[in-house]
């Protein structure tokens, strides 16, 4: 077990994040090793030490909850990692305090759901400060083009309605958990809504599946039918 592994296997549930965020960025190490990273929305640094543990130069991870600050701070410092990350704490995530094109890759990991629409500017903000040749990869975010909430409520329909209609709906189907509903993570993100606001990128197309390829054939984007689709866009000017 791995020096990282050990100190995020005390919580079940962080063991579980924490696995499946390796077994999904192992195949874009290229863009991951020996690279300075941010990490947007990096909550109590489990996916900070992901990207440690698989080579990245340098991580800096943002989140605007100041607990989950505290959290992470407290677990980079138990490993000894201060010196190839840090986590800073940013209530107002629509800009970011970093020069344009400042980083050779973006990951936004679980947290583009957590985002009330419209979510143009955050979009553009984490286009801004990629590189040229670098990467935005959008990862573990639900599908909002899918009938099913896979993410919140469990429910069919929740994620094509309005919003206050589909609150209405989960609390009529039993839904009460006390959260905040806007950041709650009931509508995902689509692919046209995640590219509008983009220019000079290319969509590195996933193609692990035939519903892939058949989509690729059509013209489609190949991740229009996956329940939590990886987006690789690479900056080309």
């Amino acid at each position: 077990m791995s020096h990282y592994m050990r100190a995020v296997s005390r919580d079940e549930r962080d063991e579980r994040r924490y696995r499946t965020l390796l077994a999904t960025l192992r195949g874009f190490l290229p863009m991951i090793e020996g690279q300075a990273v941010l990490d947007f929305g990096c909550a109590h640094a489990t996916s900070v030490c992901a990207l440690l543990e698989l080579g990245a130069r340098r991580v800096i991870g943002i989140e605007p909850d100041l607990e989950r600050v505290e959290m992470g701070r407290k677990l980079l410092a138990a490993l000894g990692a201060e010196e190839r990350a840090e986590i800073l704490h940013l209530p107002d995530t629509r800009r970011l305090p970093f020069p344009d094109r400042s980083f050779r890759t973006v990951i936004a990991n679980a947290v583009l759901e957590h985002i009330p629409q419209p979510r143009e500017v955050y979009i553009r903000e984490l286009w801004r400060v990629v590189g040229i040749g670098g990467h935005l990869i959008v990862n573990e975010t639900p599908n909002k083009y899918l009938p099913l909430d896979f993410h919140t409520t469990g429910l069919w329909g929740v994620p094509w309605l309005p919003k206050e209609l589909a609150r209405r709906y989960a609390l009529w189907r039993g839904f009460d958990r006390g959260e905040d509903w806007d950041h709650s993570g009931w509508r995902g993100l689509g692919h046209y809504e995640l590219v509008a606001p983009l220019s000079d990128y290319t969509l590195l197309p996933e193609l692990s599946r035939p519903r892939h390829r058949r989509l690729q054939r059509l013209g489609l984007p190949t991740t229009l039918l996956d329940p939590y689709p990886t987006w690789v866009l690479r900056r080309d000017a």
